[in-house]
């Protein structure tokens, strides 16, 4: 009993001393508090969980499908890459890296984004090329600098040699005459990206819990308002809703010290007003997946927000402004549905 004692009283201590940081915040302003909160519902909606459990069981025959396409091996040329490589759940859906390397370890121009939530942007790729993930899909399977698979021949007959495939496609798709094939396989991979969907705590805190974020990350919010990013970045996915010229003030590479000059949509289009044009990313995870910009150029997230507030509006942010958005920021980064992940074989 008395070495118990000295025991209990030890951990009382120690409880006591772990105290939650938001509870030793100041708080808001009432009036303040409210303020913000109905600024963050007016340009902010939340983001609401995928139930899996809840889908059809033809709907999460073809989620599964996808997934296994997502990542087999033996949709790039060479089998040395897959969705994944690129796409990693366990780094938020992206590589962490400027520029990915192909399935040749050839490196392409541009950073890749994240798979989280992507379905819910405009528009997917850097020059906002294709609308859905959908037609995304297709697009790194036979990219040169991407998993570099010749054409749809090649693919085709690799998929239709394996047994599972066979029996898997038939059954999502039984209403077609052929059952593997590019638009299938489309609609598989999509089927599953949509589902990778990420609430966060700044979804509770829309919804009311007015303890689910720091008063740093509340005055985040107002300085984020403040300062003139919402017309690119709000919504669910705060951005990701439009294209936008980087940068307004002056050229973006002299912010990025970018090496290459990538000229955005214009490389698509070949219209004068698409130069430098490029989709706002959207912010969800944005603290997990760096580098930032389209060429992976800026490694600090907190040297992106500097630069955007210089080259977007034209406005130094004040140090305060900074930390504060940056709290916001990580408020931003939500949980990865564990069905997301490639199971172990």
């Amino acid at each position: 009993m008395k070495t118990i004692f000295p025991l209990i009283v030890l951990i009382f201590i120690f409880s006591n001393c772990k105290t939650d940081k938001k509870s030793t915040e100041k708080s808001l302003d009432p009036k303040l508090e409210q303020i913000i909160l109905h600024s963050a519902k007016s340009y902010f909606t939340p983001l609401e969980a995928y139930e899996l459990n809840k889908q059809s069981p033809e709907k999460k025959r073809m989620i599964e499908l996808g997934k296994t396409l997502f990542y087999d091996k033996r949709l790039s040329n060479n089998q040395n890459l897959n969705c994944a490589s690129c796409h990693d759940m366990k780094k938020y859906g992206t590589d962490n890296l400027p520029l990915s390397p192909g399935d040749n370890y050839k490196f392409g121009t541009r950073n890749a984004p994240t798979v989280l939530n992507a379905h819910l942007q405009y528009a997917q790729f850097w020059d906002a090329r294709e609308r859905t993930v959908e037609d995304q899909a297709a697009g790194p399977i036979f990219g040169n600098f991407e998993m570099d698979m010749p054409d749809t021949t090649t693919l085709l007959d690799r998929l239709g040699k394996v047994d599972y495939y066979n029996k898997a496609f038939k059954e999502v798709f039984p209403m077609v005459d052929t059952f593997i094939t590019i638009e299938t396989i489309k609609l598989a991979i999509g089927a599953f990206e949509r589902t990778l969907i990420t609430p966060a705590p700044i979804d509770n805190y829309l919804k009311g819990d007015m303890n689910a974020i720091s008063t740093k990350a509340k005055l985040g919010i107002k300085a984020f308002v403040d300062n003139g990013c919402i017309p690119c970045h709000s919504t669910t996915t705060v951005g990701g809703q439009m294209a936008q010229k980087f940068s307004l003030y002056g050229y973006y590479w002299d912010y990025t010290n970018s090496t290459h000059i990538d000229k955005g949509k214009y490389e698509v289009t070949q219209d004068p007003s698409d130069k430098f044009v490029f989709k706002v990313p959207q912010l969800r995870n944005i603290e997990k997946t760096y580098p930032y910009f389209h060429d992976g150029s800026v490694d600090s997230l907190r040297d992106a927000i500097i630069i955007m507030g210089k080259a977007e509006t034209n406005i130094r942010l004040k140090d305060e402004d900074v930390d504060n958005i940056l709290e916001f920021f990580k408020t931003l980064t939500g949980k990865i549905p564990d069905y997301a992940f490639e199971k172990k074989k």
